[in-house]
């Protein structure tokens, strides 16, 4: 894999032009990963490892990040700490937050806040893969049911789906969104495993 990335990616400088002036030369585009094929070439082998573990299920490529969340939601719930857990999400957040905050204050924009809260956040879009986005709305398919089915067999969770997401999703990107400054409606999971967040107004406004 490293040879073939790096042969793809390699800088190659300056290219003679076959069948032309042996004076003419082309110019090899950068692929702006110069510098980083190895890097590059240890993040797709992990991919192909992952994506090829069929043996229980079919992994996705979110695996380990979902059975992070769902083992730290669980030993929450465990010993009764789901407010702490939520607390302690935002304050190990909140200087990325109060940035957030500061940009949308800056645009009053809403979609400004939810660039900040999920498009930009590593943590969003390695867990939930595909985000859909429109003005001010952010949807995406629940990463948590598949996975869960799967522990939950095993016995090392006895969480639900719906569970998860009212602590992981509503709860927490309601507090997000308290230190941003906005009012978020968040929907329940759907019957096709959808769900959605939308930036309704200022959260000055909705106290009014």
């Amino acid at each position: 894999i490293s040879l073939v990335i790096a042969s793809f990616l390699g800088s190659v400088g300056e290219l003679k032009a076959g069948g032309h002036s042996k004076d003419k030369k082309l110019v090899a585009p950068t692929s702006g990963y110069e510098g980083m094929e190895d890097q590059l070439a240890r993040a797709m082998n992990v991919v192909l490892m992952t994506l090829n573990e069929r043996s229980a299920y079919q992994h996705d490529i979110n695996d380990a990040l979902v059975k992070m969340i769902l083992t730290t939601i669980q030993f929450a719930k465990d010993n009764d700490m789901i407010d702490e857990l939520i607390a302690n999400e935002v304050e190990t957040t909140r200087p990325l937050l109060e940035r957030v905050r500061r940009n949308y204050l800056k645009t009053g924009k809403l979609d400004t806040a939810m660039v900040g809260m999920i498009d930009r956040t590593a943590c969003a879009y390695q867990l939930y893969l595909k985000i859909d986005k429109t003005d001010a709305e952010r949807s995406w398919e629940s990463p948590f049911g598949l996975v869960l089915e799967q522990t939950r067999r095993m016995g090392q969770h006895d969480l639900t789906e719906q569970e998860v997401h009212d602590i992981w999703i509503k709860k927490r990107y309601h507090a997000f969104a308290e230190v941003v400054g906005v009012e978020l409606s968040i929907s329940d999971i759907d019957e096709n495993g959808r769900v959605s967040v939308r930036a309704l107004r200022p959260a000055s406004v909705a106290k009014n």
